[in-house]
């Protein structure tokens, strides 16, 4: 894809969080919900059509792609290994057979599946997860890594991975679909403003997080964090406090309704970048920032159990 196209599809991943996040708010606006139907529909169709379309994938995309794989299916079996010590000790047959994976399980099965057996044996970790940090050597910084790079790895499937080959057909469609994809975003965003921009059913918090959810990043020439932070189920978290410490200053966002926090324009380095709510494991992620550039990021933060 083009940086452009890159930047495009991030923010239709944000829109979908926003409309997760406000999906109260639409109850009964019918013909604002055929724009949500219609949105999601062009963008699913996009997102199906981008593998097939992909012959090439260029070097450095690659090696992170396989990078994130890696990192998700070693820290997963690697935990499962110590789980499964916890099960013996349980005589839980269901957890006998979640925690019974290796390496090679893995490398059975697609992308798309890999992230699945991952994510279902998480979802076990998690569950029994205070035993298991009390008896199994198991740390909640782990479970907590364990869900970023899986989410990592789910983000490399398809779109994001891939850059488009110098086939011309190929590149038409592709350029199609995100113009439909555009198209619909136009209509939805006429259907949110004209209910709630204006008037006596105002909004202004839900129309600043929708621009904030529509903008696209990294075409900026300014150093910036962009955060999109989820829980586990890959829901959006309000209100998560997000600090960068500069040394002898601290600059903050906090994340809004659709999981996003902002900071822009500081000098490059590399920092400490810490996210905490209450509720929440705080995390504190050491973050390379190159002047001039955005670094665009997931976070998912586990719940404290």
């Amino acid at each position: 894809m083009t940086k452009t196209q890159t930047s495009k599809f991030s923010s239709y991943n944000r829109i979908i969080n926003f409309l997760f996040a406000y999906a109260s708010s639409f109850t009964g606006l019918v013909r604002l919900l055929k724009c949500i139907v219609d949105f999601k529909a062009a963008f699913v169709a996009l997102k199906l059509i981008l593998p097939s379309s992909t012959a090439i994938k260029s070097s450095p995309t690659t090696i992170t792609k396989n990078k994130d794989f890696t990192n998700m299916i070693d820290l997963i079996v690697s935990l499962a290994n110590r789980a499964y010590l916890f099960a013996v000790d349980t005589s839980s047959e269901t957890l006998l057979s979640t925690f019974q994976v290796e390496v090679s399980y893995f490398k059975a099965l697609s992308e798309i599946e890999q992230t699945l057996l991952a994510h279902n044996v998480l979802a076990a970790l998690n569950t029994n997860s205070v035993a298991l940090i009390a008896g199994y050597d198991i740390d909640a910084a782990e479970l907590t890594s364990a869900a970023t790079y899986i989410t990592n790895a789910q983000g490399q499937i398809a779109a994001p991975s891939t850059i488009i080959s110098n086939n011309k057909t190929s590149t038409d469609e592709i350029d199609d679909a995100f113009k439909l994809v555009d198209t619909t975003i136009a209509l939805l965003e006429k259907a949110i403003y004209g209910r709630f921009k204006t008037g006596i059913l105002a909004k202004l918090s839900l129309i600043s997080n929708f621009d904030l959810a529509k903008k696209l990043r990294g075409l900026t020439k300014h150093t910036a964090l962009i955060a999109d932070i989820l829980n586990i189920a890959n829901e959006p978290i309000a209100n998560v406090l997000v600090e960068i410490f500069f040394g002898t200053e601290t600059r903050t966002a906090i994340s809004n309704i659709s999981g996003i926090a902002e900071i822009e324009q500081f000098i490059g380095g590399t920092y400490n970048v810490t996210y905490s709510a209450v509720g929440y494991i705080t995390q504190v992620i050491p973050t390379i920032f190159t002047l001039g550039e955005t670094v665009d990021t997931t976070i998912v933060l586990l719940k404290v159990i």
